[in-house]
């Protein structure tokens, strides 16, 4: 794992999310709830905060779980360091509460959520991610849920490392005259060793689980993907991917859950 900061990519991820925000329309991200895998995401986030105190979302981008989780009856509010998504959201829902934060500097004092959700947000650190870990904890009551979700370096991703290696040299695209690509940086974390870096920084993990196995097929090729959905796994997928949930739960995991409690 990297464990010094490197500003040049820290920018560029920066610039690659902002891209990717200002590509996707608010209707068309809502529509994820329909999905069977965010579904399943949204169980365990509906068994595990709390219904009744104050839950941030850090680094919300165009808050979509913000927003559902607001229309469920849960007070969330948001943050992200980047206003393009944020723009978009106040757009569209004047007054909900999310504004400019980083989640590594969480502008809001101590002990003051009773929950906090990171949805793939902590693997952008070039630095690593003690210390939105750290803000996190800072932030939350003692006893406050943390619910954390990183990708997993799954074989899908393992097979085509090499193909997305040869895609993104800045070298081989000037020499074939191809626009410089902009992808936003991100760490894969083994289970034992993020659950080790939690527990370091002051929490309980009570609880850790695979998700998203369709979806693993959708980044290995767009074969698998439902071109009548925003970013919904075809049925071929879903049948593959509740198969891999049974019988290869890890190795085909696009996600990693965990649910921690500040000690």
């Amino acid at each position: 794992m990297r464990v010094t900061k490197d500003e040049a990519t820290d920018r560029l991820t920066k610039k690659a999310w902002a891209k990717n925000w200002a590509d996707i329309r608010m209707d068309e991200i809502l529509e994820i709830f329909n999905y069977v895998r965010v579904k399943k995401q949204m169980d365990i986030l509906q068994r595990v905060l709390p219904k009744h105190d104050k839950i941030l979302e850090g680094g919300c981008g165009l808050a979509p779980y913000l927003i559902r989780l607001r229309q469920l009856g849960y007070d969330v509010e948001g943050i992200d360091y980047n206003e393009v998504p944020l723009q978009k959201v106040l757009a569209q829902y004047p007054g909900i509460p999310v504004k400019v934060g980083d989640v590594a500097q969480v502008p809001y004092p101590d002990k003051y959520f009773g929950g906090y959700i990171s949805l793939g947000v902590i693997e952008h650190f070039t630095e690593g991610p003690e210390r939105a870990i750290r803000e996190a904890h800072r932030v939350l009551k003692k006893g406050g849920v943390f619910f954390v979700m990183v990708p997993q370096n799954h074989i899908f991703m393992k097979l085509t490392a090499p193909l997305r290696f040869l895609k993104r040299n800045q070298g081989l695209r000037k020499l074939f005259r191809k626009q410089a690509d902009t992808y936003y940086w991100e760490q894969y974390f083994k289970r034992n060793e993020l659950i080790a870096i939690l527990e370091k920084e002051g929490f309980d993990v009570k609880e850790v689980r695979p998700l998203d196995h369709s979806h693993a097929l959708v980044s290995l090729s767009n074969f698998f993907r439902d071109k009548k959905t925003f970013d919904e796994a075809s049925p071929l997928a879903l049948k593959l991917g509740a198969w891999f949930e049974k019988h290869l739960p890890w190795s085909t995991a696009c996600q990693m859950a965990l649910v921690c409690y500040k000690k």
